[in-house]
């Protein structure tokens, strides 16, 4: 809201985006059913001017139908799911998720055409069909869509990456009926800060993951339509200048909105902020969200963590890696099957674990910021000991396309203003690590400046010891078991039987594992 205000008092239109995926990784979206109970209503007073769908509110029917008649509606016409739809399971019918694009007019008259699309999902469940973008634009309502407005530039939003090709097949046909109009992209999906400037009248922007940044984008010189068809009727139609974008990537927090919503010097009373930052919705929300993690226990401490525990900071193989102490210890003490005679072989996903783990107190809301998903476990019975080494093995050299398993430029081209936006937030002389991002602008666009962090890709998959024995049960997620039958159907060349339960306990789950350990195997005292 106080960025709104200050946007008008520069007599500039702000569109706020939400590019999907407002379920799965906090506590307080998760432990409801359906996910997002508690959480989705509250998003529903922020100011979007637009929204689109993400492929985690696809995976399951209960929440494609809380999203579907409970969410979406709320926006009015700004949901778009270009190419999403909804399916009743009783009837059969489908119809459009949300809106297939939307034309609208800002404050201060810029005229906007946007339209929404997703990546090539094919996890989603039965009360939800995704089209290709590629065979989406084919039908005649995008046609339509182009040929019956106006616009001063057109908004592509969606959950793909903005270097994908859904963006790039879209982008190609608005060229055709458009070739000169401003297209901003905002994309997401990828978990990273970046920014792509396809040429010198569209870019695009990603901006990072969980919420963890606010993308900031802006395009200067932007001259209303209509001028550009009076001069091409009058035959004087002439290439119009690139366009001067801008982008800054804000670290989301309190002290980054004060910082750029308020004149420090006139803002402050005894010492403080005042509350004019403060809005009584927000205030309210906050007090929501206070009683509601209240009421569902999610600052319970389960356990203490006896150090930071690093998805990539650290290689997979390090002590500090999340990845070694799951395959070394999470996996062996708490999904077992005494039933079974073999010695399991784990091989784990590690797409599965999100987020890293700090020293202290862990709750169930990082339960949910580690591993929100609930896939089981499953398993290949009596697997020769050379075979389950190749397994693994081969399964990260093949191509593992985690978002639909079972769950460049010449720099001095471009130029940039600073759109009336504040200068680098500099809050401490001392800079903490974090997001270091360099984009088709350079390296100027974290408006936080953090010291880099190290970066180690994990791989697809790792292991835990394999067992010293001729016999193994390999055991994985559901998440990727069709994958890893597959491979593991190539190595042995035949046909393998998948087992869906390996656990003694059925309730052992992918997120409800962190559970069962944390509480036996960590102290319950952090000092």
């Amino acid at each position: 809201m106080r960025m709104k205000e200050k946007a008008r008092s520069l007599k500039k239109d702000l569109f706020v985006v939400d590019t999907g995926d407002t379920h799965d990784g906090n506590g307080l979206s998760d432990v409801t059913s359906p996910h997002g109970k508690i959480t989705q209503p509250m998003l529903a007073h922020v100011p979007y001017d637009l929204l689109t769908i993400g492929n985690h509110e696809l995976y399951t029917n209960d929440v494609i139908e809380d999203v579907y008649y409970n969410f979406m509606p709320n926006w009015r016409g700004r949901y778009l799911a270009s190419n999403v739809y909804f399916k009743d399971v009783h009837s059969g019918k489908t119809v459009p998720f949300g809106d297939k694009y939307t034309y609208f007019e800002g404050e201060f008259g810029t005229r906007v055409l946007a339209f929404g699309f997703l990546f090539d999902f094919q996890n989603n469940d039965n009360t939800s069909v995704i089209q290709t973008a590629e065979d989406e634009i084919e039908k005649p309502w995008f046609t339509e869509a182009l040929t019956s407005h106006t616009p001063d530039m057109i908004v592509l939003i969606g959950h793909t990456g903005i270097r994908s090709k859904e963006f790039t097949v879209v982008q190609k046909a608005i060229r055709e009926h458009f070739p000169v109009i401003p297209i901003a992209v905002l994309g997401g999906h990828k978990h990273v800060r970046d920014f792509a400037i396809y040429d010198g009248r569209s870019a695009g922007i990603a901006s990072g993951r969980f919420m963890e940044t606010i993308g900031f984008f802006s395009i200067q010189d932007i001259q209303p339509s209509t001028r550009l068809i009076e001069q091409k009727e009058e035959g004087t139609m002439q290439s119009p200048a690139n366009l001067t974008f801008f982008r800054r990537y804000l670290d989301q927090n309190r002290a980054t909105y004060l910082f750029h919503t308020l004149l420090h010097d006139t803002d402050k009373e005894d010492g403080k902020e005042t509350s004019r930052f403060d809005t009584v919705m927000g205030k309210s929300i906050s007090k929501n969200i206070t009683e509601w993690r209240a009421k569902l226990d999610l600052m319970n401490t389960l356990g203490c963590a006896p150090q930071n525990y690093y998805r990539t900071d650290v290689p997979a193989n390090d002590s500090a890696s999340i990845f070694k102490l799951t395959v070394d210890e999470v996996l062996p003490k708490v999904v077992t099957n005494s039933a079974r005679t073999n010695a399991p072989y784990y091989i784990f996903d590690t797409g599965t674990l999100r987020y890293d783990i700090f020293k202290g107190a862990f709750t169930m809301d990082n339960v949910n910021q580690v591993s929100p998903f609930t896939d089981r476990y499953g398993f290949i019975a009596d697997i020769p000991r050379e075979t389950a080494l190749k397994i693994v093995q081969l399964a990260n050299d093949a191509t593992f396309d985690p978002g639909n398993a079972k769950r460049s430029y010449d720099a001095d081209v471009w130029t940039c203003d600073d759109s009336g936006f504040r200068g680098y937030l500099q809050r401490s002389t001392v800079m903490t690590p974090g997001y270091t991002t360099k984009d088709d602008l350079g390296t100027d666009g974290d408006d936080t400046k953090h010291l880099p962090r190290p970066s180690h890709s994990p791989p697809h998959f790792v292991a835990s010891k394999l067992p010293d024995t001729p016999l193994v049960d390999i055991v994985f997620t559901d998440f990727s078991s069709s994958f890893i039958q597959q491979v593991a159907n190539q190595i042995a060349g035949k046909q393998l039987q998948v087992e869906p339960v390996y656990t003694s306990d059925p309730n052992i789950r992918s997120n409800t594992l962190w559970v069962e350990f944390v509480k036996k195997y960590w102290s319950k005292n952090c000092t």
